[in-house]
């Protein structure tokens, strides 16, 4: 037992130099934990705010087309509305221009008509003989001559 004894203190010295020891090499380990668990919290952090931004830029995009898409159907209905009312402008100015052509065509009837009347047709201003017109009133027995004055004057349009 004497032997137990003298290897109990030389035990007791290696235990507690190898606590020591521990004690030591704990230290930087605890160290080296804290300083990981920093990194971590900071990897995680920087994670966190990159999936914001990512997240934030997706509703964005998203945002950006669907006004994009907006802008694009009012451009549309916009082009559409405009056809259609070229289209009316087109079909107005045909009218127009059928009812030119008419108008045309009745002048120029109206021309022989004055033609044939004796009427000399001057290209600036057209002139009408006052005695032709009593002349005709006075043939067709009319007692009213300024009815005939009137109608001979205002020229009414005729149907082709």
């Amino acid at each position: 037992m004497v032997e137990t004894r003298t290897a109990s203190p030389m035990a007791d010295a290696n235990i507690t130099a190898m606590k020591e020891t521990h004690r030591a090499q704990q230290t930087p380990l605890q160290q080296l934990h804290a300083e990981l668990d920093q990194e971590k919290e900071a990897s995680a952090t920087a994670a966190n705010e990159s999936m914001d931004m990512i997240l934030r830029l997706q509703d964005e995009k998203a945002a950006v087309k669907m006004e994009a898409s907006h802008y694009k159907r009012m451009a549309k209905e916009k082009i559409g509305h405009a056809e259609e009312t070229l289209e009316v402008f087109e079909e107005l100015m045909y009218q127009k221009e059928m009812e030119i052509t008419a108008l045309e065509v009745q002048v120029l009837a109206y021309k022989q008509k004055l033609l044939a009347l004796g009427v000399d047709i001057n290209i600036n201003e057209l002139e009408f003989p006052r005695d032709l017109l009593l002349n005709r009133s006075e043939q067709n027995g009319e007692d009213d001559q300024s009815s005939s004055k009137t109608r001979f004057l205002s020229l009414p349009l005729f149907a082709l």
